[in-house]
Formats: structure tokens, C-alpha cells, sequence
């Protein structure tokens, strides 16, 4: 038996990740350290769907996080045919406002956590040569970010990460795709004010349109997916905006009002 993996399940895009594929069958691997919610959505969602469900209440964070993940799905013998590395945090703020610690967990959740599971399932996938692995990134990944630096700093990490494990398995029967929504109404942009910068100026997508996006798109041959035309644009358009002028307009635009 075949499992989609979710990582930051219980809310947000991944909540919405676990209603979708379990509508379309796949059996799941919810994870999130949120024991109540976790409980509470396996609940709803055999009610709803015929499906198998498995919940792991788990701080995933860093090294230990991860690798602590990987050692429960083995021993519970379960195969992972699709792992979706959702589960990240952020804030806003200039970057001598926080202090190393909250810089520390940042990173930790959005790169190391990510990188680790990555390099693990695939190489059980390599074995059995068939794989998926999406990897949550953002649009901030395609440039700097000014009072959330290291936030975005992590999510282009992520970004060019995935992209050169992408080519390396271009000849395999494995896939490594990146989805980079833009701003979306999720848990963290609550808890760290974010809403009052840039997700305050900008329409602020809903993580049940990005969570479709992602399994409508479950079998594309892109490397990377950009959710919503706007974001799209706003991409293409930055290429020819100097550096230096688009560094200073990212800053204006998240500046708390």
C-alpha cells in the first residue's frame, strides 16, 4: 500500500492537501505537531472518504525532527509514494528585531527539516524507481526580500534546491517539483503579523486554491509550478526591474502600516 506525505497537515494548504487527495483516494500520511487537529481532521475525513489515514503528531524541526519522522514511517512499514513538504514558518520584521532563536527555527523548519526528508524517501525511491516530491516554496524564492529576509532567504534556498535535484533525476522516473503560491491565508502570517506588510497590500490567495493548483497539476512535467496569473506576471516582470529598485519597493510595500 501506497502513502501521499504531508508535512504541516493540520492547517492551511496542507489541511486542504489531506481533504483533496483523500477525495481521490490516496492513502495518507498526515504529520503536524497539533495532536488535537490532527486527530480531529483524520475524524472528518473518514467520515467523508474511504481512505487510509495515519496521523503523526510530531515536531518535524531540524535534524533530529526529521530524521525522528522517518525512523516512525519505516518502523510502521509504510511506503511513501508522494511526500509533500509543506510545513514551514516565517515572519516579519527587520532582522535585528528577532533574536538568533527565531532565526534559528526558521531555518530549521524550512530548510534542514526539508532537505533531510528529501534525501531520505528519495532514496527509497530510487529503490523501488518511482517517486514524487513536491516542495513548498514560495514566490518569494525568486528574489530578496527586505523585513523578512531570512524567510525568503530560506524559501530560495528551497527553490534552487529542488530544481538541481530535478535535473539530476531528469532521466528517472522521479519527480521533484516546486509549487510556489503567493501570498496565502495561512496560520503563521496570523501568529507573526505578516498580514500587516506585504499580505496587507496584496490579495491574499486561499489555501484551498492552492492546495487544488497542486493536484491538478499532480503528473506535470514543469520543475517548478507558480500559483495564479498575478504571480506569474509579477515574476516575469521583476527580471527586467534593476535590483536595486525592486529591493527598495519590496521594502516599501512591507513596511507595517
Amino acid at each position: 500500500m501506497k502513502y501521499t506525505l504531508i508535512t504541516g497537515a493540520s492547517s492551511g494548504i496542507g489541511f486542504n492537501l489531506a481533504h483533496i487527495f483523500a477525495k481521490n483516494n490516496h492513502n495518507l500520511i498526515l504529520v503536524a505537531r497539533n495532536k488535537n487537529a490532527l486527530s480531529h481532521l483524520k475524524k472528518k475525513l473518514g467520515l467523508l472518504y474511504k481512505t487510509d489515514i495515519k496521523v503523526i503528531s510530531l515536531d518535524i524541526s531540524g535534524e533530529i525532527g526529521a530524521i525522528n519522522l522517518y525512523k516512525i514511517i519505516k518502523k510502521k512499514t509504510l511506503k511513501v509514494d508522494i511526500l509533500i513538504n509543506n510545513a514551514g514558518i516565517g515572519y516579519h520584521g527587520e532582522f535585528l528585531e528577532k533574536n538568533i532563536q527565531s532565526d534559528l527555527d526558521l531555518i530549521n523548519l524550512n530548510i534542514i527539516t526539508p532537505t533531510i526528508l528529501t534525501k531520505l524517501f528519495l532514496q527509497d525511491m530510487i529503490k523501488v524507481r518511482s517517486g514524487k516530491i513536491f516542495n513548498i516554496a514560495s514566490t518569494a524564492a525568486f528574489q530578496s526580500g527586505p523585513l523578512m529576509s531570512v524567510y525568503y532567504g530560506t524559501k530560495s534556498y528551497l527553490l534552487n534546491f529542488s530544481e538541481g535535484i530535478a535535473e539530476e533525476l531528469r532521466d528517472s522516473n522521479i519527480r521533484v517539483i516546486t509549487l510556489c503560491p503567493g501570498p496565502t491565508k495561512t496560520t503563521f502570517e496570523k501568529m507573526e503579523g505578516i498580514e500587516k506588510g506585504l499580505f496587507k497590500n496584496f490579495h491574499i490567495a486561499d489555501p484551498e486554491d492552492v492546495a487544488k493548483y497542486l493536484y491538478q497539476n499532480i503528473d506535470t512535467k514543469k520543475d517548478v509550478l507558480i500559483h495564479g496569473n498575478l504571480n506569474k506576471f509579477i515574476i516575469f516582470i521583476t527580471k527586467f526591474i534593476p535590483r536595486k529598485i525592486n529591493l527598495n519597493l519590496i521594502k516599501k510595500i512591507q513596511k507595517k502600516k
